[in-house]
């Protein structure tokens, strides 16, 4: 394996529920030299005293500043001394091997700034909910830079590994982003040297409504991730965009109500997605079992039965009108 050592970087605010299953999923890999900065940006759940009682000398535990994210993920970025550097959130985790196939990439593909792969998504037990990845012709390998030049990301940050040097020379995580920093961080990335993705899983992201995903108004969020992406087309065409010349738009307010998204919602889409993925494959059984568990999360929906009795009906063989009967084998 390559001796280059990796940085992973944590950054953790009130995760007590998870972050020592997200320190143990780092901290598995015993091949590759690696140290895990975990950055504790103001938690009062007793996340710290969680991450102090992990007996390893590879983690760091440092004070955040409590100016968001991207200050937070600036902090870890600054104090790490690897070569390579990942990001893994307080409530999220590695697959095993992660570390590992990218680290060996990187050491083998010296034109390549950084290289991500697949992801997949797993509910607050831990229980896999789907697997996220571009169901292209075909789900090759290839670079992504013309992608990230038009805005597109095909996969979650936390998927990356980056070379040190090119991170510090992106000028780390923008401020200005309460969310979608990292959107915005990997568009940026696409412009400085060349991106592999490669379809090999990379990360497993946990949803719950705890997390700022589900915390913050969608409104603001949609806004913060879609002016990520205006501002990658705005340089693929002006080389700066907006922020780099010192101009800021005024995010839209909350007023008197916030409106999160909620995790079960998502899940349960992302749960009828997979038992339709599952029926095309012609696994019946597995198909109908995840629409059963996709149903028992809002069981109060008319929709949610309605998705079942679709389902039921393409697995005995019933199609709706104008389409090819397909019949389905085990």
């Amino acid at each position: 394996f390559p001796q280059a050592q990796v940085s992973i970087l944590m950054p953790m605010r009130n995760a007590s529920q998870y972050v020592e299953n997200a320190v143990q999923s780092i901290l598995a890999e015993k091949r590759i030299r690696l140290e895990l900065v975990i950055v504790d940006d103001g938690s009062t759940d007793g996340s710290s005293s969680i991450v102090r009682g992990i007996d390893d000398a590879r983690v760091r535990l440092l004070n955040g500043p409590c100016k968001g994210i991207a200050a937070c993920m600036n902090v870890a970025l600054n104090a790490a001394s690897g070569e390579i550097v990942m990001r893994c959130d307080a409530d999220d985790s590695y697959p095993p091997g992660r570390i590992a196939w990218q680290t060996t990439w990187l050491a083998a593909n010296l034109s390549h700034i950084a290289v991500c792969g697949q992801f997949s998504t797993m509910d607050s037990r831990g229980s896999l909910v789907a697997d996220l990845f571009t169901r292209s012709v075909e789900n090759l390998a290839l670079d992504v830079n013309d992608e990230l030049y038009a805005g597109i990301t095909r996969t979650h940050f936390c998927t990356f590994a980056v070379r040190r040097a090119v991170a510090l020379a992106a000028g780390g995580f923008r401020e200005f982003f309460e969310t979608a920093e990292d959107i915005d961080f990997m568009l940026r990335l696409g412009g400085l040297g060349l991106i592999r993705y490669v379809p090999l899983q990379a990360y497993l992201y946990r949803l719950h409504d705890a997390s700022i995903t589900h915390t913050q108004d969608a409104r603001r969020r949609r806004w913060f991730e879609k002016t990520a992406r205006q501002f990658a087309v705005q340089r693929a065409s002006l080389r700066d965009d907006p922020l780099m010349l010192g101009v800021q738009s005024e995010p839209p307010t909350c007023g008197d109500e916030v409106h999160p998204s909620r995790a079960g919602r998502q899940i349960q889409d992302m749960l009828w997605g997979r038992a339709w993925l599952q029926l095309d494959r012609g696994e019946r059984r597995a198909g109908f079992s995840t629409a059963i568990r996709a149903l028992q999360l809002s069981p109060l929906r008319p929709i949610a039965w309605y998705q079942v009795l679709k389902i039921f009906m393409r697995i005995v063989g019933v199609t709706r009108p104008g389409r090819r009967k397909q019949v389905d084998t085990d």
